[in-house]
């Protein structure tokens, strides 16, 4: 018998309420990993994860509007509309109360863009709060080309690994847009080939679930 307990947090956003459900665990978890998918809304890969990954990481997934991303049926691109900075300073405040162990974010087509711009706030929250424990261990995204490239100016790159989960038969996502990823933190940069196209961790959830847990793996 699977003695193993699934832990999965849903926190729903829409710049103006919270609703969170997170079932009861007494598991310590090694790991945080918080997912952001691709329209802001739950699927079961997302359960299926955090099913798989028990009980040494916490899975939780971040739900908001789909109008905080581009539509789930539009191409991704380096010029898709950036998410509401109002929306994402709620998530990481949210977050930042949730988050006591090391945590990577996940972020699946336009939610890898929204996973970035938490991931800047996250690293500056966690510093100036001195959360024990709390730590951004690295962002991992998949179907999203990097956003404008290079970044901007005015734009932080994070300080810890990225990790870009490509499927190698995915029309949307060039080589070098997979690549344009590392452009963004300071630490190291690694680019994961799946089998799949188009929408590949819909089609092929266990694969993404390996990934995920060698990934994680990989980090320690």
């Amino acid at each position: 018998m699977d003695r193993r307990e699934s832990s999965t947090e849903e926190i729903m956003f829409d710049e103006r309420s919270v609703s969170v459900h997170r079932p009861t665990s007494m598991t310590r978890h090694r790991f945080q990993l918080v997912c952001f998918p691709p329209d802001g809304r739950l699927t079961v890969v997302h359960r299926t994860a955090a099913q798989a990954l028990a009980p040494s990481t916490e899975v939780l997934t971040v739900l908001h509007a789909p109008s905080a991303a581009a539509p789930p049926c539009a191409a991704p691109s380096a010029t898709d509309a950036e998410p509401s900075p109002a929306l994402c300073d709620l998530i990481a405040a949210e977050l930042t109360v949730r988050l006591d162990r090391p945590t990577v974010l996940f972020g699946q087509g336009p939610g890898a863009v929204v996973a970035l711009e938490v991931a800047r706030r996250l690293e500056l929250a966690f510093l100036i709060a001195g959360i024990r424990g709390a730590r951004l261990a690295a962002l991992l995204v998949s179907s999203q080309p990097a956003p404008s490239g290079r970044p901007r100016a005015e734009e932080t790159t994070i300080n810890c690994p990225i990790g870009v989960l490509h499927g190698d038969a995915d029309p949307r996502l060039r080589h070098d847009e997979a690549v344009d990823w590392a452009h963004h933190g300071k630490q190291r940069f690694d680019l994961h080939l799946l089998h799949g196209g188009k929408d590949y961790f819909a089609h092929r959830p266990a694969e993404l679930v390996n990934a995920l847990s060698d990934y994680l793996l990989m980090l320690g």
